[in-house]
């Protein structure tokens, strides 16, 4: 009988929430006995309607009282129960593996913001301090894993070339095609239906300090774009409110409190239907691992904006107007060749369902994850 492990004592979120989400979905992509989940109990909900008599769960209360305690749970008590619990393969979708182990082991590296040198600065002394203690973590566990899983080659090469990751022990796998994201030319959510009389720029994210999502609305106001009634919507929930200050003091500073509005946390089916009918779509993050917001744009034949950092132009190719991420006049040019010829802007609607259709859609990922993991039993 054998027997994978999954380390879900993380908070995922973003990218990472979907890919957890598909695991469970998926589950029977993968060809072991048992599946034992080790999870905090904040994330025994993703369990709530699963009856998979092959999903074992074994709760680990104390995981997330602070980012100690789950190090000393996954370094210390980890390797230990995966002895016990007769567990042939641990997989870590979460960034950071056991460093010791007597186990097979899978780390899939999920960010990169850590390793680019301008985005621990954004951030509080607390928040450094973590930030700087997953970075080394996420090195040495790598190092001591059988397999590491990049979502980007962008990634991987990163980690070949500073942190001494030998390529033949790595992968990557582009996740974030959800068939569920296609073209649609209805309204029927409730949001989607408030703004289809409008046009509108879209930008999706979780409000982070490193989204820079502020360098849009600088740009927004300085081409005067309000006075075409093009409007700014923002899709994501309030990860952290000081910054959510930050932007909204912004806004009432150039008076735009009725053209950028922000929609907060929105569903599929209203993403699905702004994604699809947005004038513009602007990505304005300049750190990501790979952009699954951006695939999910694609998908749906948005016209993109994006930055061209880390694994932007890889998740996009030709598919996406790019732009310097600090430069505010560079995006501003971008809008406007959008907004002053609709033969270009029609272009890249096209070819951003054509870049799509290159991804493979979750489904197929938890396949080749299976694959990578059954050759370690």
């Amino acid at each position: 009988m054998t027997k994978l492990a999954i380390d879900l004592t993380y908070q995922p979120m973003g990218g990472a929430l979907a890919q957890i989400n598909e695991i469970i979905k998926n589950i029977d992509s993968y060809d072991f006995d048992n599946v034992v989940f080790y999870l905090s109990n904040d994330n025994l909900h993703f369990f709530d309607d699963t009856n998979d008599t092959k999903i074992i769960l074994h709760p680990v209360p104390f995981s997330n009282k602070s980012i100690i305690f789950r190090t000393i749970w996954a370094q210390l008590i980890l390797p230990v129960s995966l002895i016990v619990n007769h567990v042939d393969v641990l997989f870590c979708p979460g960034n950071i593996s056991p460093l010791l182990n007597l186990r097979k082991k899978v780390q899939w590296i999920g960010t990169v913001g850590p390793f680019e040198k301008n985005f621990i600065p954004l951030f509080g002394l607390k928040t450094k301090i973590i930030l700087i203690l997953t970075k080394y973590l996420m090195i040495f566990s790598s190092l001591t894993s059988d397999i590491v899983i990049f979502e980007s080659n962008y990634t991987r090469e990163l980690f070949v070339r500073k942190y001494k990751q030998k390529i033949e022990k790595s992968a990557v796998l582009h996740i974030g095609n959800d068939d569920y994201f296609q073209p649609v030319d209805t309204n029927y959510s409730e949001t989607a239906k408030k703004y289809s009389e409008r046009e509108y720029i879209l930008t999706v994210s979780h409000l982070y300090p490193y989204k820079n999502i502020e360098i849009l609305i600088d740009s927004y106001y300085h081409s005067q774009l309000h006075k075409r009634e093009l409007y700014v919507l923002i899709a994501g929930s309030t990860t952290d409110k000081s910054y959510f200050d930050k932007l909204n003091s912004q806004v009432r500073k150039y008076g735009l409190e009725d053209y950028i509005i922000f929609l907060g946390r929105v569903g599929k089916q209203d993403l699905r239907e702004l994604y699809s009918q947005c004038k513009i779509f602007v990505f304005t993050s300049p750190f990501e691992n790979f952009a699954y917001t951006l695939v999910e744009a694609m998908s749906c034949s948005a016209p993109i904006i994006a930055t061209n950092t880390t694994a932007m132009p890889e998740t996009c190719g030709d598919a996406a107007l790019y732009y310097s991420s600090d430069s505010e006049q560079e995006l501003q040019n971008c809008m406007l060749t959008f907004l002053e010829n609709e033969n270009i802007r029609k272009q890249y609607k096209e070819r951003s369902l054509n870049k799509s259709s290159e991804y493979e859609i979750y489904s197929v990922i938890n396949q080749k994850t299976n694959q990578i993991l059954e050759k370690l039993v």
